[in-house]
């Protein structure tokens, strides 16, 4: 009897050895800008500081004003020492596609996975959320509408280097939300991410982001539901040589106090470390 019970033991050891987990020291960069006009992105970074403490990440932060984060976003390789990085940033105007281009090279090409945390959904909204679909050439086969102007200088600049289409990169387009009232949060898959999450949550006055388009290989983790609005609030995308995760709900600190909200951060960064690859 004792030598099955050992055998069994040894058996789901050796199970759980395999699964994929984070573990404790690994690096996240958390990049925002502050104070923040739109949201409290001060009172957050505090908020994700003990997140990540008892998560045990080594953390390194990048934060400053507006427009030097922007600029911070050109340095070429700034993500490559990290395990996951998570962005909380509103650039909505910005038309720095060099910055944008390069944050999406750190996950595309250099394979370090994201997490986009609600209004850096709603950043870079020239190159896909107004203009034209038809500027991007002929070889496009998604639904950005961009700048034909942004377009044209991009192209005199860097000739067929791809367009870098914000809404491509986060996996579900948004260009909108709703007003600051309760969203009903519902689990629709069994995922890493979500495992803590309850079947259904609601949030305190926060607001929906709609989704104007999605990519392929999309996979929807949480709908959202506010009146008679429902979006995708939580899902995951696969982008070049890793992967991104969007979480839209998060606007006031509000979200971040609540037990089901810093467990999704946690899980799903911790999805991403032991996850890098799509």
């Amino acid at each position: 009897m004792k030598h099955i019970l050992s055998l069994g033991i040894f058996l789901i050891v050796a199970f759980a050895s395999l699964l994929p987990t984070a573990k404790a020291g690994e690096k996240v960069l958390y990049f925002t800008h502050e104070p923040g006009r739109w949201h409290k992105y001060t009172p957050q970074l505090a908020m994700f500081r003990d997140v990540a403490k008892k998560a045990g990440w080594e953390l390194t932060v990048m934060t400053g004003e507006h427009e030097p984060q922007i600029k911070k976003l050109h340095t070429p390789d700034y993500g490559k020492d990290f395990d996951a990085i998570v962005y909380n940033f509103c650039f909505a105007k910005s038309r720095d596609l060099d910055a944008a281009a390069n944050l999406m090279k750190q996950t595309r090409e250099h394979g370090v996975p994201a997490l986009l945390i609600h209004c850096s959904m709603h950043s870079w909204w020239p190159t896909y959320k107004s203009g034209r679909s038809d500027v991007l050439g002929p070889e496009y086969r998604g639904k950005a509408k961009a700048d034909p102007g942004l377009v044209e200088s991009w192209r005199e600049k860097h000739g067929k280097k791809p367009f870098p289409i914000w809404g491509d990169f986060t996996g579900v387009a948004s260009t909108a939300h709703g007003p600051r009232k309760p969203i009903k949060m519902t689990k629709v898959a069994s995922h890493p991410a979500v495992k803590r999450f309850p079947k259904e949550f609601t949030t305190g006055s926060t607001e929906l982001y709609n989704n104007v388009y999605k990519v392929e290989g999309v996979v929807p983790l949480i709908e959202g539901t506010q009146g008679n609005a429902k979006a995708v609030v939580l899902w995951s995308c696969p982008q070049g040589k890793s992967q991104v995760m969007g979480l839209t709900v998060g606007h006031g600190v509000d979200d971040w106090k609540s037990e089901p909200y810093k467990n999704l951060l946690t899980d799903s960064v911790n999805y991403l470390i032991a996850n890098p690859k799509p």
